[in-house]
C-alpha cells in the first residue's frame, strides 16, 4: 500500500425501499470503537410523495445490542430529492449502525447506505 494511506473495510449496510414513514435500523456493523473514523455514504434513487425527506446518521453501542446512542456529526443533510450525501465521524463505543428515517405525506424512498472504516 502507498506511503500514507489507511486501509479500509466497507460493506453496503442498508438498502432501503420504504412505502410509508417511519426509522429502519442496520444490524450491528463494524467495531467502532476500534476505528479511527466512519464514513457514511447515501445514495437515493428515487423518493417520492408530499414533502418526503430521508435522513440517515449513525448510532453507537457498547454491546452491539442495546442502549444505542446518537454519533456526533454522522448525520447527511436531509435528502429530499434523488442524489448522494456523505457523512464522517468517530465513533466513541464498540460497534456502530445505520439508522435511516423516511418522513412525509405518502412517502416512498429507494435508497442504499454504505459504511466505510478506517482502522485506528
Amino acid at each position: 500500500m502507498p506511503a500514507g494511506l489507511d486501509s479500509a473495510q466497507g460493506d453496503l449496510a442498508l438498502t432501503l425501499t420504504a412505502a410509508g414513514a417511519g426509522t429502519t435500523n442496520s444490524g450491528s456493523i463494524a467495531p467502532g470503537g476500534r476505528s479511527g473514523a466512519v464514513f457514511v455514504g447515501v445514495h437515493c434513487t428515487a423518493i417520492t410523495g408530499t414533502t418526503p425527506t430521508l435522513d440517515v446518521s449513525l448510532e453507537e453501542s457498547t454491546t452491539g445490542e442495546s442502549a444505542w446512542t446518537a454519533v456526533a456529526g454522522s448525520a447527511v443533510t436531509q435528502i429530499t430529492a434523488a442524489g448522494h450525501r456523505v457523512a464522517f465521524a468517530v465513533p466513541a463505543k464498540s460497534f456502530v449502525r445505520v439508522v435511516a428515517t423516511v418522513g412525509g405525506t405518502t412517502p416512498a424512498v429507494t435508497a442504499r447506505v454504505a459504511v466505510l472504516v478506517f482502522a485506528d
